[in-house]
C-alpha cells in the first residue's frame, strides 16, 4: 500500500516527467517534419536548441527568476482581480475576503507544486538536466548522425519510466547507485518493448536497453550519458535507422 509520502513523491515525479516528455517532443520534430524546406539542417536545429537552453540555464544560475517571476505574476494577478472586482458595479455583492482567500490558496498550491517539481540541486544550480539533454543529443548527432534517434527515444522512454517505477515500486538500491532495482526493471522493460516494436531487432534492442540502464545508474548525468552511449551502440551494431 502506498504511503502518503510516496503518493506525493509519485505526483511530483509524474509532473516532472510529463514536463520532460513535453520538452522532448522538440527533439523528435526533425524526424517528423522536413526542416530542409525551411533551410534548417538537423545539426543547425539541435545547435539552436542547445544554444537556447544554455541561455536559459545561464540566466537562471545568475538570477534564478523563473519561479520567482511566475509567483510574482500570480500575486499581481490576484491584486488586479481584487481591484477590478471592488471597482465593478457588482463589487459590493461579492465577498472580497472569501475571493481573496481563494486566490491566495491558489497561489499557495502553485508554489507548493513548483517546489515539489524542482529538485534541490536545480534550485541551487539551475536546470542542469535540460541543458545536459540538449548537449547530449547534439553530441550524439555529431558522432552518429541519424542514429541520434536511438538516444532520443532512450532518454525519453527509459528515463521517464525508470523514474516513475522507482518512486512507485522502488525498494532495493542498485550497488553504488541511487537507482533502484525495481525502477531499472520498469525502465528496461519499457525501452526494450518500444525499440523492438520499432526495429524488430531483439538483441540490438536488449543491448541498447542495458546500456541505457547502466548510463542512468552510473553516469554522472543521465540526460547526457544516455543519448550519447545508446546512439553510439546503435551505430556500432548497425541497427536500422528509425525514421
Amino acid at each position: 500500500m502506498l504511503t502518503l509520502s510516496r503518493i506525493e513523491q509519485l505526483k511530483a515525479m509524474a509532473l516532472r516527467k510529463l514536463i520532460h516528455v513535453v520538452l522532448s517532443v522538440f527533439l523528435i520534430i526533425p524526424f517528423i517534419v522536413n526542416l530542409g524546406v525551411y533551410g534548417i539542417s538537423m545539426t543547425l536545429y539541435f545547435a539552436l536548441i542547445a544554444l537556447g537552453v544554455s541561455v536559459i540555464y545561464v540566466i537562471q544560475v545568475k538570477r534564478p527568476i523563473i519561479t520567482v517571476i511566475l509567483l510574482d505574476a500570480l500575486t499581481s494577478a490576484r491584486r488586479s482581480i481584487l481591484q477590478q472586482v471592488i471597482k465593478s458595479p457588482i463589487g459590493s455583492a461579492i465577498p472580497i475576503d472569501t475571493l481573496n482567500d481563494g486566490l491566495m490558496r491558489l497561489e499557495k498550491t502553485v508554489k507548493e507544486l513548483l517546489e515539489s517539481v524542482e529538485r534541490d540541486y536545480e534550485r541551487r544550480g539551475g536546470y542542469l538536466g535540460i541543458l545536459m539533454g540538449a548537449i547530449g543529443v547534439l553530441i550524439s548527432l555529431l558522432l552518429t548522425n541519424n542514429y541520434v534517434i536511438y538516444g532520443i527515444i532512450s532518454v525519453i522512454v527509459y528515463d521517464t519510466m525508470s523514474a516513475l517505477g522507482g518512486v512507485l515500486l522502488g525498494r532495493v538500491k542498485l550497488p553504488f547507485s541511487n537507482a533502484t532495482m525495481e525502477g531499472t526493471l520498469v525502465g528496461m522493460a519499457s525501452l526494450v518493448t518500444v525499440l523492438f516494436l520499432l526495429t524488430n531487432q531483439l538483441i540490438g534492442s536488449l543491448t541498447i536497453t542495458v546500456v541505457a540502464a547502466l548510463s542512468e545508474a552510473y553516469g554522472m548525468e543521465d540526460n547526457l550519458a544516455i543519448p550519447v552511449t545508446t546512439s553510439l551502440i546503435a551505430m556500432v551494431l548497425k541497427l536500422p535507422i528509425i525514421a
